[in-house]
């Protein structure tokens, strides 16, 4: 009979940690990608661990983490796209001109 009162800490800091990486997402993109990577390591460690405990924590701190870790790759594509010289180079969005500058307003409109 296993002992229900072990805790199984990596696979609660990849859960608390995953939660960090999806808000972080659209603000602070690589904070969100480092907390995401971060996650997974830790999830599975716990997975891989002795503490069988908490197998579900672990498994949702991989998925939510991973999901963070995209979140903030998506936001990261984004700020090169309209901030690089590629993309249109201004900084001002309001007088960029062509498609993919149109098409960045409507994504840019969505987060700020």
């Amino acid at each position: 009979m296993e002992n229900k009162g072990n805790i199984n800490g990596k696979a609660v800091v990849s859960l608390v940690v995953s939660c960090i990486s999806v808000l972080a997402g659209c603000c602070i993109w690589y904070l969100a990608i480092l907390c995401g990577v971060v996650s997974i390591v830790f999830g599975i460690l716990a997975l891989r661990g002795e503490n069988k405990n908490q197998q579900d924590m672990a498994i949702a701190g991989i998925v939510v983490g991973g999901t963070g870790m995209a979140i903030g790759i998506v936001a990261a594509v984004l700020y090169i796209m309209l901030y690089s010289a590629a993309g249109g180079g201004t900084t001002n969005i309001q007088n960029g001109t062509g498609t993919v500058m149109m098409a960045l307003r409507g994504v840019y409109s969505l987060f700020w």
